[in-house]
């Protein structure tokens, strides 16, 4: 009988390795071989609000701690989509949404669809803990790839009654708390934790210290600002601004717990780090503000990527890299073989990035209401941006230079000459989905109320009391 995919890829590994059984392939492998891997991934959180970005506000202490000496920087990455749930598929698949095939937001996973815990011998544990209800089991299914999947988000989101989550300090609770009791530790692991705070509202718990503030305010027009992202009476852009960073800061003291308590439960030198997010936001850039799933614009879809661990080279890297490089980075950290077409690339060290790399990101949401997906390719300092609409892959076509224009505030005349626009082009024109809508696809069921784990009647009686669920 033939092996399973899975069994066989393994089995490779451990005859490359010359081991006879899963417990020599830790010591046959060296130092340069994790023995667990985590990924921690943060909602909304742009590329440049980190020091290690060149911020000057004290936004992410615990994240320059962690990466800035022992980590792997890279300056210029995208998130292949501009809202949550094709981003999140993307990197824990290693491919593009339209090859993927998750284009909405609340959408189930292809049956057929190999994430990152399937591709991992059958003797790693893994384990993900999400905040954000969009990745929870019902409105995605990626619990169902799993060993355990932690998806309690019980807390109503400020001014939205239909919309829950998680705050970041009870999500680092829960991941410390399953380490030190759920965790089987004669097993690898690979645990993923999405953090949702940075998401708007922005408003981080009415404990954590306010400490950014501005000299003059700036008024705006608020009707510019979605509405479950205004804050009653304030049409002040620069304190959203603020707010924005206040919350970026407290999940940054988390991450620091998080990381903290991973490392005296893991070890280190044995655990393989990636840290990044799933899309950014528009602060007052153009015409979107305090926003995503929009535009492609940078303030949208670049995001942080930073490495740690086994293999990894410590330095910065200004090589365009994407949300498809964690599963390859992985696979290779592992010795394991990838499975196209992800790419073939290894963060780590900068392994198959070059200057003349293409990288691909788009925003679907406008599309479904009538207006247009965008889509974009960065190659080296250059942007083709197309706008697609009713099958016209050209609608609103055009180009940025990033480094003359790095706010891209001046559109330059397309030019369809050269590798990038036309593999931009192909793209869309063989997109299964046109515009990013699905032909057909599966919905995932939306929450109608706050998501907790089992308890007894009397706790969840006081629970929904405390969330205002139950009198």
């Amino acid at each position: 009988m033939p092996l399973p995919e899975k069994s066989r890829a393994w089995s490779a590994a451990l005859l490359a390795c010359g081991a006879g059984m899963v417990g020599l392939l830790w010591s046959c492998q060296g130092s340069s071989r994790p023995r667990n891997v985590v990924l921690v991934s943060v909602d909304t959180m742009r590329a440049d609000r980190m020091g290690l970005a060149g911020y000057p506000r004290a936004t992410t202490p615990n994240l320059d701690r962690w990466f800035g000496d022992k980590g792997r920087i890279h300056l210029r990455s995208y998130s292949t989509e501009a809202s949550t749930t094709p981003s999140v598929v993307s990197m824990l698949t290693g491919l593009l949404p339209q090859q993927h095939r998750v284009r909405m937001l609340v959408q189930l996973v292809p049956a057929d669809l190999r994430l990152l815990p399937d591709m991992l011998p059958d003797d790693w544990q893994t384990a993900g803990f999400v905040s954000n209800m969009m990745l929870t089991t019902e409105a995605s299914g990626l619990g169902s790839h799993f060993d355990h999947y932690d998806d309690f988000v019980d807390e109503r989101e400020r001014y939205r009654d239909d919309t829950f989550e998680r705050n970041a300090a009870r999500t680092t609770e829960a991941v410390l708390a399953w380490l030190g009791k759920g965790r089987d530790k004669d097993r690898p692991l690979f645990l993923w934790v999405h953090y949702m705070d940075p998401h708007g509202p922005y408003h981080p718990p009415d404990d954590w210290p306010r400490t950014f503030r501005h000299d003059s305010p700036l008024p705006i027009d608020v009707s510019r600002i979605p509405a479950y992202e205004r804050e009653p009476g304030v049409d002040d852009g620069l304190a959203y601004v603020d707010a924005y960073d206040e919350e970026i800061a407290y999940t940054d003291s988390e991450i620091g717990k998080l990381l903290d308590g991973i490392e005296a439960n893991l070890g280190a030198d044995r655990t393989l780090y990636v840290f990044t997010a799933d899309h950014g936001e528009s602060m007052m850039d153009h015409e979107a503000w305090f926003r995503h799933a929009v535009h492609v614009y940078d303030e949208m879809v670049r995001v942080p990527l930073l490495t740690r661990g086994p293999g990894v080279v410590p330095g910065r890297s200004n090589l365009l890299t994407s949300g498809t490089d964690i599963v390859p980075t992985v696979l290779a950290a592992l010795g394991l073989p990838l499975l196209p077409p992800m790419p073939d690339v290894d963060l780590r060290s900068d392994k198959g990035l070059s200057p003349s790399r293409i990288v691909y990101t788009e925003a679907s949401l406008n599309a479904r209401d009538g207006g247009e997906q965008w889509r974009a390719a960065i190659q080296g300092d250059m942007k083709w941006v197309i706008g697609v609409r009713k099958g016209n892959c050209e609608s609103s076509a055009r180009r940025y230079d990033l480094a003359r224009d790095p706010l891209e505030l001046t559109i330059k005349a397309w030019n369809a000459d050269g590798e990038a626009p036309q593999s931009l082009l192909r793209l869309c024109r063989e997109d299964p989905d046109p515009a990013g809508i699905p032909a057909a696809w599966a919905f995932g069921a939306g929450l109608r109320g706050p998501k907790s784990p089992p308890m007894s009647g009397e706790d969840q009686l006081k629970s929904l009391k405390a969330l205002g669920y139950a009198e």
